[in-house]
């Protein structure tokens, strides 16, 4: 038997080695497209976003220490969750990587863009984390962003306003059309992760005795158990209800750029889907929490929804947590400064590059550093008592289409 693993027995695992370092994480290089492919993918990504770091790191960082995870893991833990997007060197230094355009893979395998069911994706995701050895950080990480893709990389057309009835290019329509988009993804309650996965334990448990973790990926075992369907097909008509389990995910098998040039990434961000994204942190707490031994009662969901209703105050700007989810994790972990780093890229990530030169990152942390000035100060402290550093690296300056810069992250200063 090969990897074999112990049965899964929810709350209970084993926190013994969990501090590889992250930083030991070396992302293969990107896979080099055709060159018309190339120019086409260019094309695409000219205003190229993600879940973020607010939706993957910080997200997962603030909720593990919530649940009272130790802090060195918990970092440890959001770093390798970034990692597929963003190589964090330092809390100033967020270096992106473009695992999102390798074309033999990492986008189904990392990033959900599977053209499949968010429901399958969701409960797959979940078990393969429950699964995997606690030393094994650099995959749970993975798993980690795969879960939060999940919810990142579901398609906006799943739920439309009433009065809209065919796809039309969020980036390009006014305030009032976003606001119908918002309301209309009000999910329900089926989306509880613990209801799902609970009643399927037993049958994980002996079959990954029996088979060792490699069932969960090994199609041709999985047919001649389940006369001839793989695992995912089996269970989909069971696990399946009407409701947003079987919600599409952006993608397709193979190199797939439909997420992008169909709406350009934007769907991603948080502010869009709010209550969507508060199904995630429910669901995300549960399954730290229960891989992990921590208490689930001690999330504290009122301060995310605290944090996104600011977000709705603050539409016109499409404003991302970046920044002001750092704030609550420094808050945490008893700190009086944050960082808002300006993404860059390295040239030996193709696609990054790209995305580093066409996105004004600069401009980005700007409007982040702004919006987390405003939201501290709703929170009690005087703006005098915010300071603000520009941290500059002359010596390895960067460019974006907005021109050269020097400028590595802003420090924000709480007195």
């Amino acid at each position: 038997m090969k990897d074999r693993v112990t049965a899964l027995r929810l709350p209970k695992n084993n926190l013994g080695k969990n501090f590889n370092k992250v930083d030991s994480l070396r992302l293969p290089a990107t896979p080099l497209p055709s060159a018309k492919m190339l120019l086409d993918m260019k094309r695409k990504y000219d205003e190229f976003l993600k879940y973020e770091t607010d939706g993957h790191y910080s997200t997962v960082y603030l909720v593990c220490l919530m649940l009272g995870m130790d802090k060195k893991l918990a970092k440890t833990l959001a770093e390798a969750t970034e990692a597929p997007d963003t190589t964090i060197h330092s809390e100033e230094r967020f270096e992106l990587n473009d695992t999102w355009g390798h074309p033999f893979g990492p986008q189904q395998k990392i990033h959900s863009l599977t053209g499949g069911f968010h429901g399958i994706e969701e409960f797959f995701t979940a078990i393969k984390f429950l699964y995997t050895p606690n030393d094994k950080i650099e995959e749970l990480g993975k798993l980690l962003h795969r879960f939060g893709d999940t919810y990142a990389h579901t398609k906006i057309d799943n739920l439309k306003p009433d009065d809209i009835k065919e796809h039309i290019n969020l980036e390009k329509v006014d305030d009032e059309t976003i606001k119908k988009y918002i309301d209309s993804w009000q999910v329900g309650s089926e989306q509880n992760l613990k209801s799902k996965v609970e009643p399927w334990v037993t049958f994980f448990n002996y079959y990954m005795q029996e088979y060792g973790a490699e069932f969960l990926e090994n199609e041709i075992k999985q047919k001649d158990i389940f006369k001839g369907k793989t695992l995912k097909e089996a269970l989909k008509d069971i696990y399946l209800p009407k409701g947003t389990s079987d919600f599409i995910m952006y993608g397709a098998n193979g190199l797939t750029d439909e997420h992008l040039s169909v709406d350009g990434g934007y769907p991603d961000m948080i502010y869009l889907r709010p209550n969507w994204y508060l199904i995630y942190v429910e669901n995300l707490a549960w399954l730290i929490a229960n891989k992990y031994n921590l208490e689930y009662s001690k999330l504290d969901l009122s301060l995310f929804n605290k944090m996104v209703n600011f977000l709705a105050r603050n539409i016109n700007k499409k404003p991302s947590m970046k920044g002001i989810i750092d704030y609550e994790i420094a808050k945490f972990l008893g700190k009086k400064e944050i960082y808002i780093p300006v993404y860059y890229a390295n040239s030996p990530r193709i696609l990054a590059s790209i995305d580093g030169i066409k996105t004004n990152y600069l401009q980005i942390a700007k409007n982040v550093l702004e919006l987390t000035k405003k939201y501290i100060v709703e929170q009690g402290l005087p703006s005098n008592n915010i300071m603000v550093e520009e941290i500059n690296n002359w010596i390895n300056p960067k460019i974006n289409i907005g021109g050269f810069y020097v400028t590595e992250a802003f420090k924000i200063l709480l007195k």
